[in-house]
């Protein structure tokens, strides 16, 4: 049943956007930035603070006020999203009469903005793949009220723009969001930092400095999963079976934080990272172990020696809750599992795995030269 209380409150919510977006007469030559994603967008914030520091503005969630601190120090404005006056005194106004928006995420208040007819909004994705749906596509949309789902589409109206790796993932885009899609084929941004030779020589040295021990590193990353669920492994056994040799290590969905508090304190595991955010942490990962996260997307590139296991042992209600990407039992880049003995024998197997049939399918434009792109169509974009 839909809570008319809630629907009602998103309606006066968005028509308050709407309203004192209406009011903005004055443009403004800003690139404002839309930041959920911390780790994701990192590379896309250096990029635009080291070419254009006075014109970018960040407004971010709760959970990106570290990242947002970091350059509100470095002289950039930054206001949160999730303070409703904030976001009506500040953010809609500089946001209505700005030049370009970046968006690592769906934001609902889009929704409510009168963008003028050359302000360019571009989809800057936080992954580069996608194997569970999203958007229009996911199950729960599909469930959702009627005005909520018009509520996604004139969200989805908004974006101008999508960076992305793969004709793939632009198809996905205009299948989840039933839109048809403006292209920036420039690739992933993070996955620059895989081509750089140098770069990967010194991430891995940093990484055995933090984690000398001599043993194989199998790295557990699940996605965010927006039903509760038990703690799927028992890492105790998981570490008894596969023995000295290897070493587990968990890296929890950012926006997870009651996974987290489950594994935190498991002495079997490694939580702790040292600051080292993922990107760092894949290129010395001898085995991931993951579901239906965007990770093997670059794990595939930032070693493609390694191996993949697809634990995914509540495939049937995750399809059902949320749903899974067409033909993911066939592209997989390696095998999928739905109980532990099964994860234990896979990571145990010697069997190679070979990434370039998956590589060329959601990793096609891939160059190494994303932020070299990227940055030369913003400058077009001022010039024009």
């Amino acid at each position: 049943m839909f809570n008319p209380l809630i629907l009602a409150s998103k309606e006066l919510y968005l028509w308050l956007v709407h309203l004192t977006s209406k009011r903005t007469k004055k443009n403004n030559d800003k690139i404002v930035f839309l930041l959920s994603f911390p780790t994701a967008s990192k590379p896309a914030l250096q990029l635009l603070y080291e070419n254009f520091p006075e014109k970018l503005v960040i407004c971010y969630t709760k959970n990106s006020k570290e990242l947002a601190s970091y350059y509100e120090r470095r002289g950039c404005s930054t206001y949160c999203i999730d303070e409703f006056p904030t976001l009506l005194k500040n953010i809609v106004p500089i946001v209505t009469g700005c030049k370009l928006v970046f968006c690592d995420n769906y934001f609902a208040f889009l929704a409510g903005i009168t963008f003028s007819f050359s302000t360019k909004v571009v989809q800057l994705w936080h992954a580069n793949g996608a194997i569970k749906s999203f958007g229009l596509a996911a199950e729960y949309a599909k469930k959702a009220s009627e005005k909520d789902r018009k509520r996604y589409s004139e969200v989805y109206e908004k974006f101008t723009h999508y960076v992305v790796s793969s004709k793939k993932m632009a198809d996905i885009f205009a299948k989840s969001y039933r839109q048809n899609i403006n292209k920036l084929p420039f690739g992933y941004l993070s996955t620059d930092l895989f081509a750089d030779q140098y770069w990967l020589s010194e991430t891995r040295k940093q990484f055995k400095n933090y984690f000398p021990r001599d043993k194989k590193v199998v790295l557990y990353v699940p996605t965010y999963r927006e039903y509760k669920t038990s703690l799927p492994l028992d890492f105790a056994k998981l570490q008894q079976h596969l023995g000295d040799e290897w070493q587990i290590m968990v890296k929890a969905h950012p926006h997870d934080e009651e996974f987290y508090s489950k594994i935190k304190n498991e002495s079997q595991i490694i939580t702790d990272f040292k600051g080292l955010d993922l990107v760092q942490i894949l290129p010395s990962v001898d085995c991931l172990i993951t579901d239906y996260s965007s990770v093997p997307f670059e794990y595939s590139l930032a070693n493609p020696k390694g191996k993949i296991v697809f634990f995914c042992y509540d495939y049937d209600e995750y399809n059902k809750e949320v749903g899974v990407e067409e033909n993911f039992e066939s592209w997989a880049p390696g095998a999928i599992v739905t109980n532990e003995e099964a994860l234990i024998s896979e990571v145990q197997c010697s069997s190679k795995q070979n990434f370039t049939s998956f590589n060329q399918m959601w990793n096609e434009y891939v160059q190494g030269n994303a932020r070299k792109q990227l940055l030369e169509w913003v400058r077009k974009v001022y010039d024009n």
